[in-house]
């Protein structure tokens, strides 16, 4: 198995680099893949701000790649709810996740963003 990082994620999404996009189509189809939950919230970041790709485009992407039968995203369950939550909301991609830990674990949140603070308390998750 192999770790990946959002430049081969990228690349096999968007083909802009001939090369590149062949070999991240490689590595991705031939190989076992982990993709790190830091690798989707650079994916997220790198597509919508220089790809112009918008949330929705975006987020319907990572299932696609991970229905492939040899990705695998780390802490898969928590990823989900953070996609479908980025997409329901405007808080950007780190809050989300900290959202979806604190649902799936009932870990505390400690924050300062009134957006994220919102919406723990909403879903009586732990905020302070």
């Amino acid at each position: 198995m192999c770790l990946v990082d959002a430049n081969i994620v990228l690349r096999y999404l968007f083909a802009d680099n001939p090369v590149m996009s062949q070999k991240a189509k490689d590595i991705i189809k031939n190989q076992e893949v982990l993709i790190l939950t830091q690798v989707i919230a650079e994916i997220i970041y790198v597509a919508e701000g220089v790809y112009n790709a918008t949330r929705q485009e975006t987020v319907d992407s990572i299932p696609d790649i991970s229905a492939l039968d040899n990705v695998y995203l780390e802490h898969e369950e928590i990823v989900t709810i953070a996609l479908n939550e980025y997409t329901a909301t405007k808080l950007d991609f780190v809050d989300v996740l900290l959202y979806a830990y604190s649902q799936q674990t009932g870990l505390l949140v400690e924050t300062f963003d009134s957006g994220l603070r919102k919406k723990l308390a909403t879903n009586n998750s732990n905020v302070t």
